[in-house]
């Protein structure tokens, strides 16, 4: 999970989305495009973090991946403040953290949902039902499989879990019994 700072940045950037000067949307996927590479690029990290590299140039390597990327004037402008403060390094933490924000405001949660095997669209509605109900918001699941589950699902939303898996029962079963 991002760190203070990443949020304090992240809370910058929705503010500016806030003032009706950004879409969130926009803000996001440039973000994310961007703290891809920086995450995916061993050099790009050690550059961004160097003490030996000065700030105009960090901010020209920026300036220079935003050109490509084609980031907007609001995107470039936000690089330009996290690199001249030293917080080039911390974007991909930054996008974590601003996309966990955004979607709150929206009401979305991310739900992880693990399960034995893939599950037919009604199944998943279903179960994505039951977890809107119970976490009071819209979510947006993402789906694994766990051979270990042996059966039903064990979802994590938030820093919440759901374990309605066979394997979840069993231990619990199995506490019961070894309490009495």
């Amino acid at each position: 999970m991002p760190g203070v700072v990443a949020e304090h940045y992240a809370q910058a950037l929705l503010g500016v989305v806030a003032d009706g000067k950004a879409d969130a949307t926009a803000l996001n996927r440039e973000l994310g495009e961007l703290a891809g590479l920086i995450a995916g690029s061993r050099e790009l990290r050690l550059t961004m973090a160097s003490p030996a590299v000065s700030l105009p140039q960090k901010q020209a390597v920026l300036e220079a991946l935003a050109y490509r990327l084609g980031l907007s004037r609001i995107m470039r402008n936000f690089l330009a403040v996290a690199a001249s403060r030293g917080r080039a390094t911390d974007i991909p933490d930054i996008a974590a953290a601003f996309e966990h924000l955004w979607r709150r405001r929206q009401g979305v949660q991310r739900a992880e949902i693990f399960t034995v095997r893939p599950l037919p669209p009604a199944e998943r509605a279903a179960i994505e039902q039951d977890l809107a109900a119970a976490s009071g918001g819209r979510i947006e699941a993402e789906y694994r499989q766990d051979d270990s589950l042996i059966g039903g699902f064990l979802a994590r939303v938030g820093d919440t879990v759901y374990d309605g898996s066979l394997r979840g029962r069993l231990d619990r079963l199995r506490r019961r019994l070894l309490e009495q």
